[in-house]
């Protein structure tokens, strides 16, 4: 499990069964529930990353991203502390109510304002305590390393210290967890276009793009740049060699909403997800892959994996979707028959438990 979650960098946190799946459909022999499993013992972390989102990583990983998202010191702006009703002043005792709060164990919002609220100087945090505000108050404290989620409870986030963890050993100085960033994703996506980098890092981790091109320019030697179908693309030089005898593909997956194959890269990039379809993966529809590149999707009934391909795929290759349904439905734990059915329009947003 642990080789997955590293390899694919960062997964979408919530919700957490597609995030299972992803892991899932990526090993030998799964295990369901091995991710949730996974956390509840401290062997990743999920912590607030990409796009105001909850994503799970190692730990190695987490030390390198969560320094990144700090880059631009957003806590510190005017509009920043308006949606999160604090001023620049609050953050040395709020950080440290919240610290005293979490001392003996995960807590959700409610408990953790409950301990600070008893503090006067900090009783006009009430709102921002409560989650308000996109959780402003709560979202550096997982930049800096302080907090991640802990296990949810009867539908409530929690919140628990990383100080203490064994496997913890605190967020990067940014100009070693940029190169690292940037390694990551190259190791995991390459060969990357700027494109693909802007999404992951600029638009995704707010780190402005003159700081990228400064941590690309850093790694030296260890990137080499390629032409892909015509475009420029960046790739770790030792992986030089295996893909210049690299083949199309024509294998076909079944993912999961939200799968790192396509968030990686993006929704934005028209080689994995025509643009046309880009709304079924940007709103949580399971997804049909093709050599890569996104042909259908995909859903679970009581009895059946029903599969919506795409007209412009060309004909259903059946034979390999039953070997992707099977391999679905054992991640899942479930008995399942493959059925075709039409295509469908993007499901709806999903939006995160407070």
């Amino acid at each position: 499990m642990h080789d997955v979650v590293h390899r694919v960098v960062a997964l979408r946190g919530w919700p957490i069964p597609p995030a299972e799946l992803a892991v899932a459909v990526r090993r030998a022999s799964p295990d369901p529930g091995e991710l949730a499993l996974a956390l509840d013992r401290g062997e990743a972390i999920r912590s607030y990353a990409f796009r105001g989102g909850s994503y799970v990583m190692t730990h190695e990983t987490a030390a390198a991203v969560l320094a990144v998202r700090g880059t631009t010191r957003v806590w510190e702006s005017s509009r920043y502390q308006r949606q999160g009703s604090f001023e620049l002043d609050d953050w040395g005792p709020w950080r440290a109510a919240v610290r005293d709060a979490l001392a003996n164990g995960p807590a959700t919002r409610a408990e953790i304002w409950e301990h600070v609220r008893h503090d006067r100087a900090l009783r006009h945090l009430e709102v921002g305590a409560s989650g308000a505000g996109s959780d402003s108050l709560y979202k550096p404290l997982h930049w800096w390393g302080d907090i991640c989620f802990g296990p949810d409870r009867d539908g409530s986030s929690t919140f628990c210290l990383l100080d203490g963890d064994p496997m913890w050993t605190g967020t990067l100085d940014v100009d070693d967890a940029g190169p690292r960033a940037v390694h990551d994703y190259l190791a995991a996506y390459g060969p990357a276009t700027t494109a693909n980098l802007r999404y992951w890092l600029t638009e995704g981790l707010s780190a402005p793009w003159r700081r990228v091109e400064s941590w690309i320019a850093k790694l030296g030697p260890d990137v080499a740049t390629v032409e892909v179908d015509g475009v420029e693309a960046l790739v770790l030089a030792r992986d030089l060699e295996g893909l210049s005898g690299c083949e199309p593909s024509d294998d076909v997956m079944l993912v999961p909403a939200f799968d790192p194959w396509v968030n990686g890269p993006g929704t934005a990039d028209s080689r994995v997800v025509a643009s046309a379809r880009r709304g079924l993966a940007t709103k949580g529809s399971n997804l049909v892959l093709l050599g890569g590149v996104v042909v259908g999707t995909w859903r679970a009934t009581a009895r059946q994996l029903l599969v919506a391909w795409f007209d412009e795929a060309g004909p259903a290759l059946v034979e390999r979707l039953e070997a992707g349904a099977i391999r679905v439905a054992t991640a899942l734990g479930r008995d399942l028959e493959l059925g075709l059915a039409a295509a469908t329009g993007p499901t709806p947003r999903l939006a995160e438990p407070s």
